[in-house]
């Protein structure tokens, strides 16, 4: 206490300490002792300052307005692009379909494992694996206690029923505490499949698909379906993770990237998706804002679709050397920064390079006076011959970028007629790369494009030289030709809080979850009750 009391002194009274060498002069005690007693009445009005400005701050922090805490309560309201008849992950749909239903089966259900941008494999409904040298023997811990929204338990027999339906190729069984998955061949990316949208661990009751309601373990549950029209999600009192901070989630469908933002303008919702190239427009919108708090906020992540030229397998363009012509033809540099405005990346491979690092070796700068000369050896169907050209009417930008490209191979001598209906020749699409793992993105692309698999039995290989002669394998002939790697974009609200745009689109990820968002004007006598389970969100 003399202690406190002397370093008290020091501060108050530089007459008591004395700069010798650089360290204070400690006073006697017998000095010590008779300045306190001189100083008492300045001590003890000092204290009382320090504890009046104490109980101050405190004060502040406690009537602090509850918009600028987290708190639960409210509703999120969404808006996406596509128009799902079913709650479930269509096998062959546009590249919008498949993110939507990710993103709104993910809210419902969990899956064993994550993979953060990194390639990192996290816990989520398994907290432990481990597998054999063969990546053939696996074996998973699962998390003890989680529960289904229908209140039955998750357990490693309940999981692999799931599991085993999603792949009859597996031998999926349970142990007593945990599960077992024997593959036929290595699968050294068992974990990357585990973690994709298709593998979700949601129970289906018996009945017509439209009406066959997911039920998951998730940190909402579904409360109302309209197919094609809305989801009601209500959030899940005993999620494992936390009950989430809003009470419910309502997501509209078949919104078009311009009615989501003029219902943003309007306050009429609260996330939306944009046009990747929208985003700098929208950042400059909000800066010269009078009031840019009451607009969105925007973000760009990294490259997660591919927009490639796909040959039918009905194709007249059958010569490699006339496909290879018009690959050298396209000028991809205006398509990314006049018609995106900057947005993505010109590729001429599958795999961005954020995922691989070698992307230079395939070059994307376009050379007519080669292509030319490559034509001019090319056997056409037969002189004259013009080639259909389709593209998807529901992509924003899908028709600008195929008249561009119909102008860049008229230049060298092939005639492209853009055209929506009758037989294609070629096909302008979109292929979702779903996974930071390159070797599974590169099995998923593949699929996609209607490409064979890649050849490499690592085509989830252990090294580099695999994943590229697997990537080469698939670009020969060439079959399709890669334009750009695309951003996923989206926007939100002012008052939604606590939320930051996924690197790679997800609205559930390592890290942060759609669970974790909180609305900032809605009052905190909305919380959840004390009894409700895992406070730990807060």
């Amino acid at each position: 206490m003399r202690r406190i009391a002397y370093l008290f002194l020091v501060a108050i009274s530089p007459a008591f300490a004395r700069v010798e060498t650089g360290a204070l002069a400690r006073p006697s005690r017998a000095k010590l002792g008779t300045c306190l007693r001189l100083l008492q009445p300045s001590i003890r009005r000092g204290l009382l300052a320090l504890a009046l400005l104490s109980s101050v701050i405190a004060t502040m922090v406690a009537t602090a307005p509850a918009e600028t805490r987290p708190h639960y309560g409210g509703t999120l309201r969404i808006m996406l692009q596509s128009t799902p008849n079913t709650l479930d992950l269509p096998a062959n749909s546009s590249s919008a379909g498949y993110w939507d239903a990710a993103r709104a089966l993910s809210l419902v259900g969990d899956t064993l494992v994550l993979l953060d941008p990194q390639d990192r494999p996290q816990p989520s409904l398994a907290i432990a694996w481990q597998g054999d040298t063969t990546d053939r023997h696996w074996q998973f811990t699962l998390r003890r206690g989680v529960k289904f929204h229908d209140g039955s338990t998750a357990s490693p027999a309940a999981v692999a029923q799931i599991l085993a339906e999603l792949h009859s190729a597996w031998n999926v069984r349970a142990s007593a505490d945990a599960l077992l998955i024997d593959t036929e061949k290595p699968a050294p990316a068992l974990l990357a499949e585990l973690a994709l949208p298709r593998n979700l661990l949601l129970k289906r009751p018996i009945g017509d698909d439209a009406n066959r309601i997911p039920i998951g373990t998730g940190p909402f549950r579904v409360a109302e379906w309209q197919p094609g029209k809305l989801l009601k999600l209500a959030a899940n009192e005993e999620s494992w993770a936390g009950r989430p901070f809003v009470n419910a989630v309502e997501i509209e469908f078949g919104k078009s990237l311009r009615d989501q933002a003029i219902a943003l303008e309007l306050d009429k919702t609260d996330w939306i998706e944009t046009a990747p190239q929208a985003t700098t427009g929208l950042q400059r919108h909000i800066a010269s804002s009078p009031s840019p708090s009451s607009y969105s906020s925007s973000s760009s992540p990294l490259p997660v679709e591919l927009l490639a030229l796909v040959f039918t397998a009905n194709s007249k363009m059958q010569d490699p050397r006339l496909r290879q012509a018009l690959a050298l033809a396209i000028d991809r540099k205006p398509i990314q920064s006049v018609l995106l405005k900057g947005a993505g990346e010109p590729a001429a491979s599958i795999l961005p390079n954020w995922m691989t690092g070698y992307t230079a070796v395939f070059s994307t700068q376009s050379n007519p006076e080669q292509a030319r000369a490559v034509l001019a050896q090319s056997r056409p169907a037969s002189p004259g011959t013009d080639y259909s050209l389709s593209y998807d009417p529901a992509d924003p930008q899908a028709q600008l970028i195929a008249e561009r490209i119909a102008l860049d191979a008229r230049e060298v001598g092939i005639t492209l007629q853009i055209s929506l209906s009758g037989a294609e020749d070629i096909r302008l699409m979109r292929a979702v790369l779903p996974s930071p793992d390159p070797a599974t993105s590169l099995a998923e692309a593949a699929r996609q494009l209607g490409l064979q698999p890649p050849s490499n039995p690592a085509a989830g290989g252990n090294s580099l030289q695999d994943l590229y002669q697997a990537e080469r394998s698939l670009l020969t002939g060439p079959a399709v030709i890669p334009l750009l790697h695309l951003p996923l974009a989206s926007a939100a609200s002012a008052r939604v809080r606590g939320w930051e745009p996924s690197r790679l689109g997800e609205f559930c990820r390592t890290g942060l979850s759609l669970a974790d968002v909180w609305l900032a004007d809605v009052s905190p006598a909305a919380s959840r009750p004390e009894s409700s389970p895992q406070a730990a969100r807060q």
